[in-house]
């Protein structure tokens, strides 16, 4: 019986990806070096924010409805709520409507469907909660729990991160590299407001250098994460692994027998 090893696109070695909260000003600064060192990020906004801009501290403060495309270009918006409020605190209707106006006025603005998620506050596995963002049409969500693991998990809809940005994060990526799994993801998430606060924008120029621009690693957005390992994990396989379906649209790599093989969306491949 052949066996299948995951494997991230063109059989790169492991991926990163990275996450940012609330949408200051501070993300334009972020992006321009994570476009310099070649990373992706997946920022999560608050569209109360957006629209509702006749308070100074919101004007000065916060990102505007009209930079946000262009300004996240080639990276991800995705939800954060309309008014960030506590959610494993409010009714399952308020949940409902914050995350379903979120997404409105967040795809008018992006043109494309936005369905992944930053829990505001963070907050516990909330099954209840979960179920809400799913009926929203949230595919997967990552509270500020973080576990300094390179694991995926099992449960999409409570996706942990590895570390927060404050980390010393030099150990933990040669760490990262020498570590054996083909599955492994280094996952860093923050806000870009605590650079300037705290006077260390020097930390992202650090780490843009330490991690960026390596060709054995997959700079993706959280979304796109979540496309490729849900991808691999809905294979369908014949029951003797004599052959493989790929019913997503997503292309999928693998390895089986020692080779690097491909399978393309709606394909089959023989083992």
């Amino acid at each position: 019986m052949n066996k299948l090893i995951f494997s991230w696109p063109n059989g790169k070695a492991g991926a990163l990806t990275t996450s940012w909260d609330d949408g200051t000003v501070h993300d334009r600064r972020l992006v321009a070096i994570f476009n310099k060192y070649g990373l992706k990020g997946t920022f999560n906004i608050n569209s109360g924010v957006l629209v509702n801009r006749t308070k100074k501290i919101i004007r000065d403060n916060y990102i505007t409805a009209k930079e946000l495309s262009r300004l996240f270009k080639g990276h991800e918006v995705a939800v954060h709520t309309a008014t960030h409020p506590v959610l494993w605190r409010s009714p399952d209707s308020m949940i409902f409507s914050e995350v379903v106006e979120d997404r409105r006025v967040l795809e008018s603005l992006t043109g494309y469907p936005v369905l992944g998620m930053a829990l505001p506050y963070g907050g516990p596995n909330d099954e209840r909660v979960k179920k809400v963002l799913k009926d929203a049409g949230i595919l997967y969500c990552r509270p500020v729990f973080h576990v300094e693991s390179f694991e995926l998990p099992s449960d999409l809809m409570y996706w942990h991160s590895t570390c927060h940005q404050s980390t010393d994060f030099v150990p933990l990526w040669d760490k990262f590299l020498k570590n054996p799994n083909p599955e492994k993801l280094f996952y860093l998430w923050g806000h870009s407001y605590e650079f300037p606060r705290d006077n260390n924008w020097e930390r992202m120029e650090d780490f843009g250098k330490l991690t960026g621009k390596r060709k054995d690693i997959w700079y993706a957005t959280n979304m796109q994460i979540y496309n490729y390992v849900t991808a691999w994990r809905n294979l369908s396989c014949s029951v003797e692994m004599q052959s493989i379906e790929n019913k997503s649209a997503t292309e999928v790599w693998f390895k089986t027998d020692g080779k690097l093989r491909k399978i393309e969306p709606g394909q089959i491949v023989k083992l």
